[in-house]
């Protein structure tokens, strides 16, 4: 087993091979997958135990690690894998661009933007650093409960799209509450597709990466005096 170093704040991960051996027949192999773990070594029986419980299989007669390697970088946000913080903390998200985007002008008589409704949202983390293309389609959103969630979409650049038209559509669809994101793209086809399906938008959010993979929750508040698109993001970790 190697050990490696990133921009992992203390965060680990593990990129494995393994096969999964069912009590009623049959087998499941991986190549390259990686979990988060809660700290910075894991054993083969935790790990095969780690995996089952991230997948949620049934009937599993055995598991055996065939390549273990320790990686250093954040957490993805792995599921049941007990990697969650243990304190509650604040982050501050806020970046010098940091703008919201609300969707179309309402109809006459109708209110307003109001950023009463973006307060204490709770947080799906979709994380792409390292991605060769970090854009967010419907599989990188696929595995999250979106229903009146706060999606927020680390891409580790400033340009550039952040998501997919199918991804909007299926942000819209979910019910998903605000799409966040570090991206500066706040005048581009996603922020109209965005604004078409009417969802809010924030963009250029700074220091995502101290934002837990889980148990985060987001809020955003006006500046004073400000024209309504300015705004303070920070994330509470409960």
């Amino acid at each position: 087993m190697t050990t490696g170093t990133g921009p992992g704040s203390g965060q680990w991960r593990v990129d494995f091979d393994a096969e999964v051996v069912f009590s009623n027949g049959g087998s499941l192999r991986t190549e390259g997958f990686r979990l988060d773990i809660p700290g910075d070594d894991i054993g083969d029986a935790e790990l095969g135990e780690l995996l089952v419980r991230h997948l949620g299989l049934l009937m599993v007669g055995g598991t055996a690690i065939t390549r273990k390697e320790l990686v250093q970088e954040p957490h993805k946000g792995s599921r049941n894998t007990g990697a969650g913080p243990a304190r509650r903390r604040p982050a501050d998200l806020t970046g010098p661009a940091t703008r919201v985007g609300w969707p179309a002008e309402p109809p006459a008589g109708a209110a307003g933007p109001d950023l009463a409704g973006l307060v204490d949202l709770p947080v799906v983390l979709v994380r792409l650093l390292g991605s060769a293309d970090p854009v967010a389609d419907r599989l990188a959103l696929a595995p999250f409960d979106l229903a009146g969630h706060a999606v927020v979409v680390h891409t580790g650049r400033e340009d550039g799209p952040y998501l997919t038209g199918d991804a909007v559509d299926l942000l819209a669809d979910a019910g998903a509450a605000l799409v966040a994101t570090d991206s500066h793209d706040d005048a581009g086809p996603v922020a109209a597709a965005l604004a078409e399906a009417g969802l809010p938008a924030i963009t250029g959010l700074a220091g995502l990466d101290a934002l837990p993979a889980t148990g985060s929750r987001l809020h955003a508040v006006p500046f004073p005096a400000a024209d309504g698109a300015h705004v303070r993001v920070y994330g509470v970790t409960e």
